[in-house]
């Protein structure tokens, strides 16, 4: 169990998949990448964690709850077989999160940070290789998810991509690694600590990612709190990326105003986009709403949005700086939910943000043994 979990964290950087193209995934004539259905390397790893550790999952109201609330919205979905695709993910995700936090021997360094850094290593140096080369790398480097791609084609961000498919997905990813990074440095050998930290900054720096420079000012006015001061890079808020950003936003309300309580469907925010907005002309347009919980509220509701802000409650009550970031960075983009290696990585901090918050307890809320005396007589 421990090894495959240990494979999954090494893996998750990677995205090497095998697509369903038959099925349900055009709008507007454009095939579009989220609605097609995925099988990806780390699905296998971690359908064979939760097989194995299925005797950790105790099944009780909750889950007839969440079945007939995912039956429902699948069937009001008006793409079916994205729906229920992206629920068979979320369902991967919650198992996987459970199995993992009832492994009482999981331990964060040795089974996620550890055999992680390898990996980030590895798509860091590739992302420096692209910044070079203008483009992508090719080789071994697509089985491990690179794209191919030349900064000058239509479309394409002039930045590094390195094993994601967009260089704000990697950054996200990186900024989230170098949380844990620097919270178990201690525990790295000293110089391949300092070179991988120089690695990550470095990459984060030429992925010139605004959601993740935001983030990480946001970070770190919460860690120094006093005489903190950032200059961020002036925003024209007339640029298309920015207006189509507000376009989408108006979208998801009108979407939520329209279907309140159960959402357009799972993975059908795309679909009915075209139905609520007439103003996407060009295949990149045709994007899910770049906030996590506009999205959810979107496509599963009110209730949906209740149940994703229950289980994000433990942020609030820890002092995780990478769920934090996460739900920071997640105001301004929705890779986090959309994306199999951002969110297999957000699985992670959730469960080692709940298991913070269960099996670190204050010091006020242990009480003192007092020791009975009995009143001696004279």
């Amino acid at each position: 169990m421990l090894i495959l979990i240990s494979l999954l964290s090494f893996l998750l950087p990677t995205q090497l998949a095998f697509h369903f193209n038959n099925f349900q995934n055009s709008v507007y004539g454009f095939n579009i990448d989220y609605l097609i259905p995925t099988l990806y390397l780390t699905d296998i790893i971690a359908l064979l964690i939760i097989l194995l550790g299925i005797s950790k999952i105790k099944f009780n109201y909750k889950y007839i709850l969440y079945i007939i609330f995912v039956v429902i919205n699948i069937l009001i979905s008006s793409y079916l077989v994205p729906s229920v695709y992206r629920w068979l993910r979320v369902t991967e995700m919650i198992a996987l999160g459970i199995v993992i936090f009832n492994t009482k021997s999981f331990d964060v360094f040795r089974n996620f940070v550890k055999p992680l850094s390898y990996t980030v290593s590895v798509a860091c140096i590739l992302g420096l290789l692209q910044y070079f080369n203008k483009g992508s790398i090719g080789g071994i480097f697509y089985w491990l998810g690179e794209r191919s791609f030349i900064f000058n084609d239509p479309n394409i961000a002039s930045y590094p991509y390195s094993t994601f498919s967009h260089p704000n997905s990697f950054a996200g990813f990186l900024l989230v690694f170098a949380i844990f990074l620097l919270q178990y440095k201690n525990k790295f050998n000293i110089k391949y600590f300092w070179t991988l930290l120089i690695l990550v900054a470095t990459n984060l720096v030429l992925t010139n990612s605004l959601n993740v420079y935001m983030t990480t000012a946001f970070l770190l006015l919460l860690r120094f709190r006093k005489n903190a001061v950032f200059s961020l890079l002036s925003l024209d808020l007339g640029q298309r990326f920015v207006t189509h950003r507000l376009e989408l936003i108006k979208a998801a309300f009108q979407m939520i105003k329209e279907n309140f309580f159960f959402g357009v469907g799972l993975n059908n925010f795309i679909p009915n986009l075209v139905k609520v907005s007439n103003t996407y002309l060009n295949s990149w347009e045709l994007q899910p709403v770049h906030n996590i919980f506009l999205l959810v509220f979107s496509e599963t509701g009110i209730i949906g949005l209740l149940a994703f802000g229950y289980l994000l409650l433990a942020g609030l009550t820890t002092n995780s700086y990478g769920l934090i970031a996460v739900l920071f960075s997640g105001l301004s983009d929705h890779y986090w939910l959309t994306l199999q290696q951002n969110l297999l990585l957000f699985v992670f901090v959730l469960v080692i943000t709940k298991k913070k918050l269960v099996f670190s307890k204050p010091q006020s809320t242990i009480k003192p043994k007092i020791k009975k005396v009995g009143v001696q007589k004279f």
